[in-house]
């Protein structure tokens, strides 16, 4: 009884340890989604209505629904994401890839892509055929062909699916059987949390696809022949509510109808719009647009090792890295993300600071200082060296204070642990002495 609890309290402490070295890029708020602009990428001729689309490692895919009809087979295309194909050959990006029609998808409302799995999982929405109903087709993301079907309920159809790869688990909406209702599943496809029904929110009379970032909801209304226009609904799965449903531009030209299907995120904070068109010459396109949400993204500086800061920037923004050294030392490491910045240049060059320029990603930078100099001598832990936001980043040496009170925190959890074990065994000792002594009495 005594190990299990000792147990229990070094994991606690290991998680309070670790509970605040860990951070994510995140939208800035609510406030996020208003005035957005949306930037048209490229476009290309449709057979039917783009229904669902997902980013991939190497491709932008969508499907194109031909007909309602189970006999008829959709068509699956992959556009280049970058300007290198999956074998590092330049390609001209946003250029058809490749394309299949080999499957009936259904209606293929929804789709996602797990980097996990490498599989892409499709929401129906209809089941002409009937042992479709509540089930998810399986898509390789290479061939772009069926792999296999899971099935999630008989209760509903599924109008739209994401991926959540924060917590490896899936966000399905349901159709109009099921209330419209957002629901959570496990990483095998089993209901994890139900988040309500949302019939009722928002704007239009049926939803569209949807993506997940963060602890956002996105999709599209449906408000086709409404003559209200576009928009975006953005959900909060903890508050269970609609937090924004702001109108949308697109600033078409030329366009007689247009159906904002399907949107997913290429790059944290970053979305791609599957946009429906006809011009007034009737010709169907589909349109790509992009829009780009304000996001906080963190750097993480470490030094020598253990000493470390952490600091909140806006994406786009400039932050100065304080290199200076320590008197008596000289600088000997500065990575960031892993790029060695001293393998091809001068650390001379860096000695003083190192300014990180248009932030797009977050930055992970370790810095090493070589042993002391005879002249000088290390910093004291509890000594300061100031932060200044946009300025220079610097650390404060209570970091290393924390660690030692954690360690020591550990030291004597042990050592705790290594009485109670002693006492133990003493009491051991003594009830066999006590049992040997009994049995020697009778004995005699």
């Amino acid at each position: 009884m005594g190990e299990k609890i000792i147990v229990r309290l070094l994991g606690v402490l290991c998680l309070f340890m670790l509970a605040g070295s860990v951070s994510h890029a995140e939208v800035t708020g609510d406030e996020a989604f208003a005035d957005l602009n949306w930037e048209l990428l490229f476009e290309d001729e449709v057979a039917g209505d783009v229904q669902s689309i997902c980013a991939t490692e190497d491709y932008i895919i969508t499907i194109d629904n031909v007909s309602d009809s189970p006999s008829d087979n959709d068509i699956v295309s992959a556009y280049y994401r970058n300007d290198v194909d999956e074998y590092g050959n330049p390609v001209e990006r946003y250029s058809l890839a490749k394309r299949v029609a080999d499957t009936c998808w259904e209606h293929g409302n929804g789709m996602t892509y797990n980097p996990n799995t490498h599989e892409i999982y499709v929401a129906l929405y209809t089941n002409a055929i009937p042992e479709n109903r509540g089930c998810i087709y399986v898509m390789d993301p290479d061939t772009l062909t069926y792999k296999r079907t899971i099935k999630v309920s008989d209760d509903y159809n599924l109008l739209g699916i994401g991926y959540k790869e924060d917590t490896n688990q899936y966000v399905i909406q349901t159709n109009a059987e099921g209330g419209y209702s957002f629901k959570i599943l496990d990483e095998n496809f089993q209901l994890a949390e139900d988040l309500g029904e949302y019939g009722e929110s928002g704007k239009g009379y049926n939803f569209q696809d949807l993506a997940v970032t963060g602890d956002y909801i996105l999709n599209f209304p449906l408000t086709l022949n409404l003559g209200i226009g576009d928009y975006l609904h953005v959900y909060s799965m903890s508050r269970r509510e609609l937090v924004a449903a702001p109108q949308i531009d697109f600033r078409f030209e030329n366009v007689v109808m247009d159906e904002p299907e399907s949107l997913c995120e290429t790059e944290p904070g970053i979305f791609l719009a599957a946009v429906n068109a006809e011009g007034a010459d009737g010709v169907k396109k589909i349109r790509f647009y992009q829009t780009e949400l304000p996001y906080y993204l963190y750097v993480n500086v470490t030094y020598n090792d253990k000493k470390m800061t952490r600091q909140r920037v806006s994406r786009g923004e400039d932050l100065t890295i304080d290199c200076t050294p320590w008197e008596g030392y000289e600088l000997t490491h500065l990575t960031v993300n892993g790029m060695d910045l001293l393998e091809s240049g001068n650390a001379q060059d860096y000695e003083g600071e190192y300014l990180l320029q248009n932030i797009r990603e977050d930055k992970n930078i370790e810095i090493r200082f070589e042993e002391p100099k005879a002249s000088g001598e290390m910093p004291e832990d509890g000594e300061d060296i100031p932060i200044e936001k946009n300025s220079v980043l610097s650390i404060k040496w209570t970091a290393g204070l924390v660690c030692t009170v954690c360690a020591g925190g550990i030291m004597i959890i042990v050592y705790l642990y290594y009485m109670h074990v002693r006492a133990e065994r003493r009491r051991k000792a003594l009830r066999a002495k006590k049992h040997r002594g009994q049995y020697t009495m009778k004995v005699r």
